[in-house]
């Protein structure tokens, strides 16, 4: 679970910031729509996407490889 709720965080930031980059560059076609997605954008930076280093963590094991990482390919 771990794995799937971090690809999707990091895949939606990544989305998140190619919106942004539109929104920046199309701003001034129609600023009140554009400045809600860049709102938008910040507060999943800021609220969604920082998600990411735990995940990551708690999948390769904070302790130095207790995670999955210190599986055998086998064991997979």
């Amino acid at each position: 679970v771990p794995y799937l709720k971090l690809a999707g965080v990091v895949l939606c930031g990544w989305q998140m910031a190619r919106a942004l980059v539109v929104a920046h560059a199309n701003r001034a076609s129609d600023p009140a729509f554009f400045d809600a997605k860049i709102a938008i954008a910040q507060f999943y930076a800021e609220h969604i996407l920082v998600q990411a280093g735990g995940l990551e963590a708690s999948i390769v094991g904070a302790k130095g490889g207790e995670g999955v990482l210190a599986l055998t390919e086998d064991q997979f």
